[in-house]
């Protein structure tokens, strides 16, 4: 039986851009964990830069309304940031 042909992207490489590109064109693919390896490296590097956890939810959330899209942005993310999904949501929701 023939292998699929897989994806092997050293994600430490690419620019930020770049990162932020192919996650977002690979979201909702079969690729699961190597989006989740471009949005762990794209975290790294902004927590790098003195960018916060709540400051990064609050662009992820930023103009996507609540509801089941929010809920998946929640569920992906939440875990990649070390934050449950309730600390994710209501720091999303904080003013």
């Amino acid at each position: 039986m023939p292998k699929e042909p897989s994806w092997n992207i050293d994600v430490k490489s690419l620019s930020d851009r770049r990162l932020v590109e192919i996650a977002m064109e690979l979201d909702g693919s079969e690729h699961k964990e190597l989006v989740e390896s471009l949005r762990r490296e794209l975290v790294v590097r902004l927590e790098a830069k003195g960018v916060t956890k709540q400051e990064i939810v609050k662009r992820i959330a930023l103009g996507v309304p609540r509801g089941r899209k929010f809920n998946e942005i929640a569920k992906a993310w939440a875990g990649i940031l070390g934050l449950s999904l309730e600390e994710f949501k209501r720091i999303a929701d904080a003013r």
